[in-house]
This record gives structure tokens, C-alpha cells and sequence, in this order.
């Protein structure tokens, strides 16, 4: 039997409400004055219109074996370990709906959310869907990398993990890294990026990325820092970077002639966080993970099972 506009709408209203408000059928029922009967019937409808589609959510891809053993290792408060099926799901994809996915149920009013910039990290804001409190900032960790309009860009993560969240959202309008340490100063002391300062300062949560000491890492792949300088550093022992900030292997605050033009979180206000999430993909980036688990920086971890195993014994 063909069916009317208004048929088409009080179905996809009902969907909305059972799988994105996530009321259960006798709720929408009294909210609409249904028969419990008639919505499901109405829900079954939109499966064969099209309307909802079942998947296995990235919940149901985690390995919860190496995420046991990562917390044990390291002592940490959180891990994610992701084995994505083949799919046409990437890891970036799934990686990111799962750490979105556990965000959200840790998101309290009045928290503050700190977020840097990539790849992994801009999978996560686009994985974002609800939030339980509207009282909430997003604030980013970093200057921008890169064109603003990229997906990436740390303006542009902040504002869709923003928008997704129904938060505020704290942009930081400069560049990761300027020309001298006066421009620098000037910058942090003006009304509009001191205010940005001021709530990194605060954060509850922190989620950011992890680049190894590789032409990949965002700050050599964009130029902000030039690739000349990756053999000097590595050589001198910085395994990995986060906000354009450096450690060595033993997750100790590595010293770099960048340090005072960087327009980021430093490291050590970084691990004042309660929460400090590290977001990364790849068995490459195993030792600059290691270490900022190892030296502190970071107590949550989520990454894939491959360099989830390269992380344990």
C-alpha cells in the first residue's frame, strides 16, 4: 500500500525519536498518542523504507582483551582498541565513532574539552552525535596547521566536535608556530587568545593526537616545522610529539629552539588534565604512544589493535 507524505514524516519523527533521542516505544507511544503496537509497526517502516539502517557499531568491534592488558600495563584510565572487519569502514572511521562514543558518555555540565588537531582526532568530531549537557566547552589545544577549511585544522575540529556536542566552541586563530618569540608573547596577551589559555587551563578532558618523529607527523606534513629538522631531533632522542610539542622516549618534556613560538598547550599543562586521551593509528607510532603513556603525558589511549599488540610484551 503506498504511503502518504504524512505517513512518510510520522515515520521518520518515530525513528528519530527511538534511535537518536533513544526513547524506549512506550515512551514515544504516550508522547504521541500511539498504540505501542502502531509504532512498532511505524519503526519497522522505516527499516524498509530505508529510513534506519542496523550496523555493528564500533562497540561491538573493540577488543576488550588488549584493552585490559593496556590498562594493566600502563596503568591508564581508559583504553580503546579497535579491530575494524573488512568494510568499507576505515579504522579512522570506526576508531573515531568509538572514542566519540566514549566522550559522550563521560561529558558533564560545566566540563571543558580540550582538542588538538588531525587526522584521527578530526574522525572523532565527525563521529560525534548527542551530549547529555548543553554546559559544555570545546576548547582547541593548538594554532592552526594547515588550511583552515581541512577537516583537520584544529578551528575546524573544534567547531564540529563542537557543533556535535551542542557545546561552546573556544577556536584558537593563529598559527601553531610564528616567526619569533615577541610575536609569540603579543599574541598569548591579547584579550581574545588569553581567554582560550585560560580554559585549556582548565580542562577536564583532553583528546588529542600522537605524531612519531616522521615526515607523517602533522607538523612536518604541513610544513610548520621543516622536515630538515626531523633527523636533528631524533638523533638528540625525541620520539614523538603532541600539540607540536616534543617528548623523548621516556616521555620526558623534550627541549626545541620552537618552544617559545609555539602556540599550543605545553606538555606539562597537558598532564594536569584529569582525563588525557591519545588518539592514533598504526604500529609505527607504538613508540611515541609508549612513551607518553610511560612518562605521564597521557592516562587514556585509543588506538587499533595493530599497534595496540606492538605496545604489549
Amino acid at each position: 500500500m503506498a504511503r502518504n507524505r504524512r505517513d512518510e514524516e510520522m515515520i521518520l519523527r518515530i525513528a528519530r525519536m527511538r534511535y537518536d533521542q533513544r526513547l524506549p516505544q512506550n515512551e514515544i507511544a504516550r508522547l504521541l498518542t500511539l498504540s505501542e503496537s502502531t509504532v512498532s509497526r511505524f519503526l519497522k517502516a522505516a527499516m524498509d523504507l530505508g529510513f534506519v539502517e542496523i550496523q555493528i557499531t564500533p562497540f561491538g568491534l573493540r577488543d576488550f582483551e588488549l584493552e585490559r592488558r593496556l590498562i594493566a600495563r600502563y596503568g591508564l584510565d581508559l583504553a580503546i582498541v579497535v579491530q575494524p572487519r573488512a568494510s568499507s569502514v576505515s579504522t579512522y572511521e570506526v576508531l573515531g565513532r568509538a572514542v566519540a562514543s566514549a566522550i559522550e558518555e563521560r561529558i558533564q555540565p560545566g566540563a571543558i574539552l580540550g582538542v588538538s588537531d588531525g587526522d584521527t582526532i578530526a574522525a572523532v568530531a565527525a563521529g560525534i552525535r548527542r551530549a547529555r549537557s548543553s554546559d559544555v566547552d570545546v576548547v582547541s589545544l593548538i594554532g592552526g596547521v594547515g588550511a583552515p577549511q581541512m577537516p583537520t585544522h584544529s578551528s575546524e575540529v573544534c567547531r564540529v566536535l563542537a557543533n556535535g556536542l551542542g557545546a561552546r566552541a573556544w577556536q584558537l586563530p593563529v598559527p601553531a608556530v610564528v616567526d619569533d618569540v615577541s610575536a609569540a608573547k603579543v599574541l598569548k596577551e591579547t584579550a581574545t587568545i588569553k581567554s582560550v589559555f585560560d580554559l585549556m587551563h582548565r580542562m577536564s578532558i583532553a583528546l588529542v593526537g600522537i605524531g612519531s618523529i616522521s615526515p607523517r607527523a602533522t607538523v612536518f606534513r604541513h610544513g610548520v616545522i621543516d622536515v630538515s629538522y626531523i633527523d636533528t631531533i631524533r638523533a638528540k632522542g625525541a620520539v614523538g610529539t603532541i600539540c607540536a610539542r616534543f617528548y623523548g622516549a621516556d616521555g620526558k618534556n623534550f627541549p626545541t629552539e620552537f618552544d617559545d613560538r609555539t602556540l599550543s598547550v605545553t606538555l606539562d599543562e597537558l598532564r594536569r588534565a584529569p582525563l588525557r586521551i591519545g588518539a592514533a593509528i598504526g604500529e609505527a607510532k607504538a613508540p611515541a604512544i609508549g612513551a607518553a603513556l610511560t612518562g605521564g603525558i597521557l592516562n587514556g589511549i585509543a588506538l587499533d589493535a595493530e599497534a595496540a599488540r606492538a605496545l604489549l610484551p
